[in-house]
């Protein structure tokens, strides 16, 4: 009988398009089909990927040969193994995509009567909230699973990595299943996978659209932090913002560079609003840093800056599970704002929005001495008043919705409303948008974790999404995903200009 080793080899031969994979983490996920359901299969000592019948043909060959059990995932377990101690899952499922997504109103329904009944009896908090998936993940839920043979849904990540189970949503939560019932020891391959998540909250969109894997992800990678297994680059980052108060850490002169060339920086130290800039705006997009400043100033609002002292609002501490630091963080940062007695914290990053309207609060159990509001919010508000009034701006757009600020802040009707509110500018929806809008793929920590990941789904929305709409610009109100935009456009040669809604405001304002 030829050994598993041989047998490895001898599969990797077949093709060189083909993954054989025989870790503990990826036998474990392709035991099941269903992500609510109970094992299907006997654990596999080899899992195949294979991406065409030709593939499939020749791991057929190599099976017969050596007289290996083999499985074809979906298909019902055979009556009789062969006689052989190597059992071989062959994965022949195609990549899912979001035009082939399968949408069961009744299941959803299903889970929103259970998901209500949690927040009923005391697990509305984002921390309880994440405590209480797991604790869905470990129970039997097939009542709402999908008919179909096969669970996969799309996720932004998993193109990346051909495909494969174990990155995808799925096998993200199988994972977490695993390690929460001991089935699983915690690996730093499971470690890579958790982290390589953009926790964009696409996945699982149409099946368990309340479900919110991502937030069960950020649980465990708080878990992670607990069990002192964090990931060095996260390390680092929580270092650079405890002692310079930027997760790269840049110099004050450098973040505030942009202010340069302003009419007047001389600002009041306490004020009706506050204008928080952010990291990656000041650092990353200091055009709409500069842009969103002379609006303000346009409108003659009393507004004031934390200038040097601003520091980091604690996203990427939050999503990477360093609450502790969070927290940290989140309180000097109140202090600083209470200061300066505004009434209204205003920010054009949808990443610090985020934090300060839900992470502060759902994780930390702190809020803000004021309101938060975004840019595009403010913006909104101050044209429908008359308070800023717009020429024409004759360009053919698309605009972004970022996660931060659409699926999980629910702001949509905003930023297009003030592009709506443009003369001449001509405002074109791509084909998924909204809560269906694919994700550029920066958020999450995913960006500083694994950014070739990251523009790789910055790619797939450019050249599926965008580039056949044959617009002029891409406008978006997230400096991460601007910056994304902007850096996988310029690499790959693809001809489009790209802005926040506040250069565009401000391009039909000063024209």
């Amino acid at each position: 009988m030829v050994s598993q080793k041989t047998l490895v080899e001898e599969l990797k031969q077949t093709s060189t398009k083909i993954h054989v994979l025989t870790d503990l983490e990826d036998r474990y996920v392709y035991t099941f089909e269903k992500i609510f359901m109970d094992q299907v299969y006997p654990l596999p000592d080899i899992v195949v990927k294979v991406y065409s019948l030709d593939q499939k043909e020749k791991i057929f060959e190599v099976v017969k040969k050596e007289k290996v059990t083999l499985i074809q995932r979906g298909d019902p377990l055979p009556s009789t193994f062969a006689n052989s101690n190597t059992i071989l899952l062959l994965d022949d499922v195609k990549i899912p995509t979001l035009d082939k997504n399968v949408t069961n109103k009744t299941q959803k329904s299903d889970l929103n009567k259970y998901l209500a009944e949690l927040r009923r009896i005391g697990h509305g908090t984002y921390r309880n909230f994440a405590l209480a998936v797991q604790t869905l993940f470990i129970r039997k839920f097939g009542n709402i699973c999908l008919q179909s043979s096969t669970c996969s849904d799309y996720c932004t990540v998993t193109p990346s990595f051909d495909g494969i189970e174990t990155y995808s949503a799925r096998g993200r939560g199988l994972l977490i299943k695993g390690v929460m019932k001991g089935e699983l020891n915690l690996t730093n391959k499971i470690i890579d996978i958790l982290y390589t998540c953009s926790k964009c909250g696409r996945c699982f969109g149409e099946c368990f659209q309340n479900v919110d894997l991502h937030e069960a992800i950020v649980r465990m990678r708080r878990y992670i932090v607990e069990k002192n297994m964090t990931p060095p680059v996260f390390q680092t980052t929580a270092k650079n913002i405890l002692d310079y108060g930027d997760p790269s850490a840049v110099p004050v002169e450098r973040r505030l560079a942009w202010m340069k060339d302003l009419h007047t920086t001389k600002l009041p130290q306490s004020a009706d609003h506050l204008y928080f800039v952010g990291c990656v705006v000041a650092n990353r997009t200091p055009n709409t840093a500069k842009a969103f400043f002379n609006i303000l100033d346009h409108t003659n609002e009393s507004f004031t800056m934390l200038g040097k002292d601003e520091g980091c609002c604690g996203y990427v501490l939050l999503t990477s599970g360093l609450w502790d630091e969070a927290k940290q963080v989140a309180h000097e940062l109140i202090k600083k704002i209470e200061k300066t007695k505004a009434e209204s914290v205003i920010t054009p990053c949808a990443g610090c929005y985020y934090t300060f309207t839900k992470l502060y609060p759902e994780i930390l159990d702190v809020s803000l001495p004021c309101k938060a509001f975004h840019s595009t919010q403010f913006l909104e508000k101050k044209i429908k008043s008359g308070e800023v009034e717009l020429r024409g701006f004759d360009e053919k757009l698309t605009y972004h919705d970022p996660c931060s600020l659409g699926r999980h802040s629910n702001v949509y009707d905003a930023p297009r409303n003030v592009l709506n509110a443009i003369p001449d500018l001509e405002l074109v929806e791509m084909p998924f948008n909204r809560n269906m809008s694919r994700c550029c793929g920066g958020g999450g920590g995913l960006w500083t974790f694994n950014h070739q990941v990251s523009m790789d789904s910055t790619l797939t929305r450019l050249k599926e999404d965008v580039i056949p709409l044959n617009v002029d610009f891409l406008t978006t109100a997230c400096p991460q995903c601007q910056m994304n935009f902007h850096i996988t456009a310029r690499r790959k040669s693809i001809s489009l200009e790209i802005k926040d809604i506040a250069e565009i405001v401000e391009a039909a304002i000063y024209l």
